[in-house]
């Protein structure tokens, strides 16, 4: 997939499989050797993430090592949230 190709793909809902669980994050596997990773800025503290399970996520960005960002639907984004809590950001 070339780099333009993969920019079209930012804000689209992709499926994918938790591979593992860190403190930093949550990484899935998207399938067609495509890796990606949830911050732990969109991890609740109640979210309960399980190696294997089955997730919707949608695309926010794609890195120059071609790694794919990832926020869970139910989840605002960062600069949202810090907005929705009085930060001037």
């Amino acid at each position: 997939m070339s780099a333009s190709e993969g920019q079209a793909l930012i804000g689209t809902l992709m499926q994918g499989t938790v591979t593992a669980v860190f403190p930093w994050g949550i990484v899935v596997d998207l399938g067609d050797s495509r890796v990606g990773l949830i911050d732990v800025l969109y991890v609740d503290d109640d979210d309960d993430y399980q190696v294997g399970q089955q997730i919707s996520a949608y695309l926010t960005d794609i890195n120059e090592k071609a790694e794919y960002r990832l926020r869970p639907p139910q989840q605002v984004p960062v600069v949202d949230r810090l907005r929705a809590a009085g930060h001037d950001v």
